[in-house]
């Protein structure tokens, strides 16, 4: 056992310390980080300027000092040389005749649609008051203009299942789906190569003279797995440090808080079947990856080798991808038992309502019994397969270990 993790530990090592791990590890942090400085370079460069108002208008004054967007100046005299001065973007003359509000905008471009949209609803407020004042309506009639339609429904099914109306199920579907895939894509050609490239160096006779060859296999898998968990847990961290210093950072509280909600029922999604079938999924393919390693005798070989399982990858990231529009077919549902194609279908399925835990927990039970299995015997073929060093094909090696 003691050599099995000695295994386990260099291989750990000699790849966590390559430069390509270190940067696979900080290009998120990396990204994330250089789009918050431009962001922050951008706000700070650009100018902080606002509509000026002017109008007699008490209410529409008070409507003006609780908006970030306006503000009030006394005069249009002193609105023209603040816009001259370019303290503000543009301004606008609100003029009161015959109890009818008149707004004119003064700038070299038009004004923003959200501006707009923001002042006419305050101009239509304060116009509505000054219809009623006019029309001289009593308060019981003042009451009944104010009547609204009253809307009810009597649903005798409510579909629990929406996934197009639901933005939780939609990031929890697209974050777990490009986790999955980027891990898979990674870490198979990584396994792949590495296994290729040790079996190129002719060294494997004298490891499996000391140790059996089956018990460095193990290593050889715990030491990689090691490796994706680290990354894992280093982006976890990262993600638990962003979520519980946002409610404290300028800016990124009110929009932390207003989101919160949805955040906290994603990583729910997240944290249930789709890190079950995660974990199991990327068991399964560093397996086989290892496995296709073991087949060709040169490193250069190793992509071509592993295009099998890329292949199946891909069908599963590209057929769960149009599950969206496609929905829940009878095709979703079979290929949601397959082992290697599962990992992607059915937590997927669990997300967008249309599978449920049982189905669930007997999808993972058969990818964890197709793991188990597929471990045990690639474990017994390794040594053949490491051995058989003749450039005869993959094929012909993978016949010869079963030999014996």
């Amino acid at each position: 056992m003691n050599k099995i993790w000695l295994v386990a530990k260099e291989t750990y090592r000699r790849e966590v310390k390559t430069w390509s791990y270190l940067l696979m590890i900080l290009a998120p942090f990396l990204l994330v980080f250089f789009s918050f400085v431009i962001g922050m370079v951008s706000a700070g460069g650009s100018d902080d300027n606002y509509i000026g108002v002017v109008t007699s208008n008490s209410v529409l004054k008070q409507a003006i000092k609780k908006s970030e967007d306006f503000d009030n100046y006394s005069t249009e005299a002193k609105a023209k040389k603040a816009y001259k001065d370019e303290d503000i973007d543009g301004y606008v003359l609100i003029e009161q005749k015959n109890n009818q509000l008149a707004a004119t905008y003064y700038s070299d471009e038009k004004m923003d649609s959200d501006l707009k949209s923001e002042l006419l609803t305050s101009l239509n407020t304060v116009q509505q008051q000054l219809n009623l004042s006019k029309a001289k309506l009593t308060t019981k009639q003042s009451q009944s203009l104010a009547t609204r339609v009253q809307f009810k429904q009597k649903v005798k099914h409510v579909d629990k299942k929406s996934f197009d109306n639901d933005p939780v199920k939609q990031i929890s579907f697209w974050v777990l789906l490009i986790i999955l895939y980027m891990l898979v894509i990674t870490y198979t050609q990584v396994t792949a190569q590495d296994i290729a490239t040790e079996k190129g160096t002719k060294i494997m006779e004298v490891i499996f003279s000391s140790m059996p060859g089956g018990d460095y296999f193990t290593g050889k898998i715990l030491g990689i797995f090691g490796e994706i968990i680290t990354q894992v847990l280093i982006y976890v961290v990262g993600f638990v440090a962003v979520y519980c210093a946002a409610p404290y950072i300028d800016g990124f509280s009110d929009l932390f808080g207003q989101y919160k909600p949805m955040i906290d029922q994603a990583i729910g999604n997240l944290a249930s079947w789709g890190l079950v079938f995660t974990i199991i999924g990327l068991v399964l393919f560093i397996i086989f990856a290892a496995f296709c390693g073991a087949l060709v005798a040169k490193s250069e070989n190793a992509n071509k080798a592993v295009g099998p399982l890329s292949t199946l990858m891909l069908i599963g990231f590209l057929f769960t991808v149009n599950m969206q529009s496609g929905g829940d077919t009878i095709f979703a549902k079979v290929l949601s038992y397959i082992p290697f194609l599962s990992s992607f279908v059915m937590p997927a399925r669990v997300i967008m309502g249309n599978a449920t835990n049982l189905e669930a927990a007997i999808s993972a039970l058969i990818a964890l019994a197709a793991t188990v299995a597929s471990f045990i015997w690639i474990r017994k073929i390794y040594p053949n397969l490491i051995l058989q060093t003749d450039d005869v094909g993959p094929w012909q090696n993978f016949k010869r270990s079963l030999r014996g």
